[in-house]
């Protein structure tokens, strides 16, 4: 029995080395190289550069992702190839990755990556919105007297340009016609937590004499008198297409006291001068791109001569995209608000460039309805004695 055992296996092993012989063996073939086909990673910003005879691939990335962190979604090798790399991973791209894709030998292969640059244009920046530069002027009366005490603060720096150095604008020229301005800097060290040794725009709400003055910035200039009505001309050019504004606030409401006869009617909301009475104030920051709808380049233009007020909203010709935020709660401690503009045209969201006429139209008020001469105008404030009064700083346009 053990001789037929032994006679078994000798065949068996004798079979092996016979069908051994007779296969070829596998071999790699030498001219293929390692490769890296394609490789995606998230949040990148385009495909991905891979250069084959450089053995190089370059990736692009938001500035929302950190380099150090980078995740793979995808990536593909040439048939045979292998390496460390695969979907779910992460790269550490502050500097070059040195990777190496084997075949038959290994081949070493770069890969680099970059954040996305910020498009002076596409990311263009809301000029000026810590509203740190503010100086005094005398104000030159109607029959062309000079006030010398400087009662006029405006917000840019002394012989500041349009469109260059000086970007906002209040309502002080009008209201220094009667007293002094209500659109103010606060002192250096008074801003935000954003930027606690800056200055902030205090705008505080007042009666003058006849009507309601509402402290107000504005992204734009101030266009003058008509007896006692003012006109403003509100935004400045803009190509860039921000999804939202955000920035910081403080807030102390006063109860509505003061309404206009002849302007309550024109109120859209339709309520009595005894309805407004007792309701509360309440603060109003609005954003909006707008593009004159008779295709001229020109500003949205206020006038309550006319009876044309700041009434942007959604269902305003012109509007491209609109958003604000409103509150009637005291807030007495610096606070963040943020704001979303909805745009009511969506193709502009897209590679669709805004119409060549298009401007930018930015503006905090502490008395929403003050256009209108309806407003809080008395005992409130830090010290009892002011109208609704707001303060704001650093304001920031998100894309």
């Amino acid at each position: 029995m053990r001789k037929i055992y032994t006679v078994l296996v000798f065949i068996l092993v004798a079979a092996s080395v016979a069908l051994a012989s007779c296969v070829e063996p596998l071999e790699l073939d030498p001219d293929i190289v390692g490769e890296i086909v394609a490789l995606e990673v998230e949040g990148q910003t385009r495909v991905p550069t891979v250069n084959t005879s450089a053995r190089t691939v370059n990736i692009e990335v938001g500035r929302e992702v950190e380099l150090d962190a980078v995740r793979i979604t995808r990536i593909e090798l040439n048939p045979t190839a292998s390496c460390d790399l695969a979907a779910g991973s992460t790269l550490d791209l502050r500097t070059p990755l040195r990777v190496t894709v084997t075949t038959v030998a290994g081949y070493e292969w770069t890969i680099t990556g970059t954040q996305r640059p910020i498009d002076p244009v596409s990311q263009r920046p809301l000029p000026d919105g810590g509203f740190d530069n503010w100086h005094r002027t005398d104000r030159i009366s109607a029959g062309g007297a000079v006030n010398p005490e400087g009662k006029v603060w405006n917000p840019w720096i002394e012989g500041g340009v349009l469109g260059d150095t000086r970007w906002w604008d209040t309502g002080n020229d009008g209201v220094t016609m009667l007293g002094n301005s209500i659109s103010t800097p606060t002192a250096p060290g008074e801003g935000c937590p954003a930027n606690p040794e800056g200055i902030a725009a205090r705008l505080e709400t007042v009666f003058a004499v006849l009507k309601v003055a509402g402290g107000n910035i504005y992204f734009g200039r101030f266009g003058g008198l008509e007896g006692m009505d003012a006109k403003c001309e509100m935004g400045h050019p803009w190509q860039a297409k921000p999804r939202g504004l955000k920035g910081w606030y403080k807030y102390f409401p006063q109860p509505i006291d003061k309404t206009l006869a002849s302007h309550v009617g024109l109120h859209p909301y339709g309520l009595s001068r005894d309805e407004w009475m007792g309701k509360m104030d309440s603060l109003h920051v609005s954003v909006a791109l707008w593009a004159s709808p008779d295709g001229e380049d020109k500003p949205f233009v206020v006038d309550t001569n006319y009876n044309r007020f700041t009434d942007l909203t959604r269902g305003s010709e012109g509007v491209i995209a609109w958003g604000s935020f409103v509150s009637g709660e005291e807030q007495a401690e610096w606070s963040q608000f943020s704001l979303t503009l909805d745009y009511l045209r969506p193709e502009y969201l897209g590679d669709t460039p805004l119409p060549p006429n298009t401007r930018l139209v930015v503006q905090a008020t502490a008395s929403k309805h003050c256009n209108y001469f309806i407003a809080g105008t008395s005992g409130g404030g830090p010290d009892g004695k002011t109208g609704s009064l707001m303060y704001v700083d650093e304001f920031e346009l998100v894309y």
